[in-house]
């Protein structure tokens, strides 16, 4: 999981941009359904306040309105699901008034807005975008960190829209994600950023990768256990560690014991450190660049134990 830095201009300019697709639906329900300031708010809003203004303005559209109950309902398939139940009729309102595929799904603003070079949830497939609306040619998918069937009304809040790869889109899926049990990307604190990448031999020639949680605060312990258990990361960094990790350890073990740091000493008149290891390991080593370069983050925590081995 990396990091994404919030930005009110950012967030300011994705509504501008989709302002008028919205309010045109609005007025075509005469606003009975939700107001333009209401949808202004929640696709403004931080992470942190979501949730609650999503509660908040489902239990005035749909009186009685249970998440429990309105989960079953979603359980069911789309062509059984009863028409006169309190949800059916404005659900399909809401749906229709901030539909992601005709707003956003099918355009490239908001990957130019956000220019996120890698997947914020592996930092292992680019997601370069390359085209435009009117030329398509691939673009990030956006993973919905908070459930976009769940909370309809959060399908098109700027903050619940992460850049992803589309391996990890799928494999996220719709899980019940929340705050208090998962990472976010723009709500880590430093706790939540404590683990880092490291590798135990499994034979002779064969490694694993190891996650390393070095808090002691339990409720960030279970965040990232959580994060990396349900997406499966740690098994798909795994199966890297005869790609990746191997020749990091190659340079450690089969060359010299030093090799790693003289390099960067060789090199360290006449380039920057972060010069080095882009041109020597193909990474960025500042958390605020990890997502320009595939496996950044794991390579940089493995080089740094490496250059800790004495």
């Amino acid at each position: 999981m990396l990091t994404l830095k919030s930005s009110d201009i950012k967030s300011q300019k994705f509504y501008l941009e989709i302002k008028n697709k919205i309010t045109g639906k609005i007025n075509k329900h005469d606003g009975t359904t939700v107001t333009s300031d209401e949808i202004k708010k929640i696709i403004l809003a931080g992470p942190e306040e979501l949730i609650q203004l999503n509660n908040d303005l489902i239990n005035q559209i749909i009186l009685d309105f249970d998440q429990n109950e309105f989960e079953d309902y979603l359980k069911l398939n789309k062509d059984k699901r009863p028409k006169n139940t309190k949800y059916h009729l404005k659900i399909k309102e809401i749906e229709g008034i901030l539909n992601y595929s005709r707003i956003v799904g099918n355009d490239y603003f908001l990957a130019d807005l956000l220019n996120q070079l890698t997947c914020i949830h592996c930092n292992r497939n680019y997601i370069i975008t390359v085209g435009s609306k009117n030329s398509k040619v691939t673009r990030p998918e956006y993973d919905h960190w908070f459930s976009k069937s769940k909370y309809p009304l959060l399908a098109l809040s700027f903050y619940n829209l992460v850049p992803s790869c589309s391996s990890c889109n799928k494999k996220k899926s719709n899980k019940n994600f929340q705050l208090k049990t998962h990472l976010n990307p723009y709500c880590m604190s430093d706790d939540e950023k404590n683990f880092r990448f490291s590798f135990k031999k499994k034979n002779f020639i064969d490694n694993n990768v190891d996650l390393k949680i070095e808090t002691s605060d339990n409720s960030s312990r279970i965040k990232i256990e959580n994060f990396f258990n349900e997406m499966n990361l740690k098994q798909i960094y795994d199966k890297h560690s005869n790609l990746e990790l191997r020749d990091l350890l190659d340079l450690r073990y089969k060359y010299s014991e030093n090799y790693i740091d003289l390099l960067i000493k060789t090199f360290g008149n006449i380039l920057s450190k972060e010069e080095i290891y882009r041109m020597v390991f193909g990474i960025e080593i500042k958390e605020e660049d990890f997502h320009k370069r595939p496996f950044s983050k794991f390579k940089k925590d493995i080089i740094d134990e490496l250059l800790s081995i004495k």
